[in-house]
Formats: structure tokens, sequence, C-alpha cells
């Protein structure tokens, strides 16, 4: 019999039936250190990440259709994965000290925005832009494609995944935002990356919408992405008029 130390209750077992702690709580030190280590990594790497991301540029749409008809075993978590990709990219971005408004600020010295102030607020707190993002992509894609029957919540973890995979472009390009910071550069290369993120979200859309002529899907995935623009500008409209 083992006396839970989480909640005092008499048990045997591995885990306490009432509260679910492990019978395991010996004293931390390093060997307990690094069994937890291992096991995290691998879980958390071992367990979808790799897989998710590689499926997202190969057949996006398809394998997010599949994950919502319940093959989900292979995939990490869509909203931790986004989390994951989001934060990185958020440290990097926040270390390097990346001015996306750089030049701006600068030829509008008497603006009422301060464009370092926006780029650095961006930095610290991209995950959660990164996600507030999502349901306004989701709003463009379910009133482009609501003849499809998919739900509004189905949806959120169809953009959830393609925004993973927006994430990834700009983690694998970010050494030339490095590199480019503050020229003249990265203007072009940010608006290189708004047209990936156009293309990608259409192939991916026309896979996941795979029941309807590709043309219409084609031209579906453009409203989509109008929709979330318009959307996009009126909320910033709104937040600078504040």
């Amino acid at each position: 019999m083992v006396t839970c130390k989480n909640c005092n209750h008499h048990f045997e077992g591995k885990f306490c039936n009432n509260c679910g702690q492990s019978a395991d709580t010996n004293r931390l030190d390093f060997k307990f250190l690094i069994k937890n280590l291992r096991k995290n990594f691998l879980k958390y790497f071992h367990g979808g990440i790799f897989y998710s991301a590689v499926q997202l540029f190969t057949r996006p749409g398809h394998t997010i259709r599949e994950y919502l008809d319940g093959k989900r075993v292979k995939h990490f978590e869509p909203i931790g994965l986004l989390i994951t990709f989001a934060t990185f990219y958020g440290v990097l971005y926040h270390t390097f000290g990346i001015n996306m408004f750089a030049g701006i600020s600068e030829s509008n010295p008497n603006g009422t925005i301060d464009f370092k102030s926006v780029s650095n607020w961006m930095a610290d707190h991209f995950a959660v832009v990164t996600l507030v993002l999502v349901p306004i992509y989701s709003i463009g894609s379910y009133f482009s494609f609501r003849k499809q029957k998919y739900n509004f919540y189905e949806h959120i973890y169809l953009n959830t995944f393609l925004g993973s995979q927006r994430l990834l472009v700009r983690i694998v390009v970010f050494p030339l935002f490095a590199i480019w910071d503050g020229m003249e550069n990265i203007f072009i290369l940010r608006d290189v990356l708004i047209v990936l993120d156009i293309i990608l979200m259409v192939w991916s859309y026309t896979q996941f919408f795979n029941k309807m002529k590709r043309i219409k899907a084609i031209l579906l995935g453009v409203l989509s992405y109008s929709i979330f623009f318009v959307l996009l500008l009126g909320i910033i409209a709104i937040l600078i008029s504040i």
C-alpha cells in the first residue's frame, strides 16, 4: 500500500487512483533529471513533430483531412505544434532584433505609429499573434468553403496546421532576415513570403477540399485569403483608432 504524497490517498500500483500522481516520487537527483529529459525529448520530438512538419510540405491538404477523419497517432498535436514553432521563431526574431519596419519609421518621423515598438511587441508576443490569426484565417476558409460540410472548429484545426506550415518557411529563411536586417532586401523577402503564403495556402486547400474541381478550389482559396486580408486590415484600423 502506498500513500500518495499529493493527496494522501492510499493506493496500490504505479499511479494514485484518486489524483493520478505517480507513485515514483523519489528525491530529485541527476538520475531523475536525465530520465525526464530523455522521456520528454523522445515524447516531444519523436512523437510526431518531424512527421507533421514533413507532411505539411509533401501532402498538406491530404494529411490534415486524414487528421480530421481520425488518423492522428503519428501527428504532433496541431495547437502545440503551432505554439512550438511560433515560440521558436519569436525567440529568433527577438534575439536578432529584426525590424521588419526599418525605413518606414525613418520615412515617417511625424507619424502616430512607432513601428519599431510594433516590431518589438510582435517579437515578444509572437506566439499569441500567431494563435490570434488562426480564427481570422478560419473565418475566410469557412465562408469560402462552407458548402464542403466542415464545421468552424474543423477549419480552426485546418488553419492551425497551415499556420505551422507558414512558420516553418520563415524559420528556414530566417538567416536571410538576419543578414538583410535594415536593408531594402528585407522588404523584397517579406513580399516574396506573402506570395508564398498564398501559394501554399491555395495548394493545401486544393488538396484538402479534393471533392471539388481544382480550379474552383483554387479560386475559393484566393477568396479565402482575400477575406482574411480584409478582416485583418479592419482589425488593425480599429486598433489604431483606439
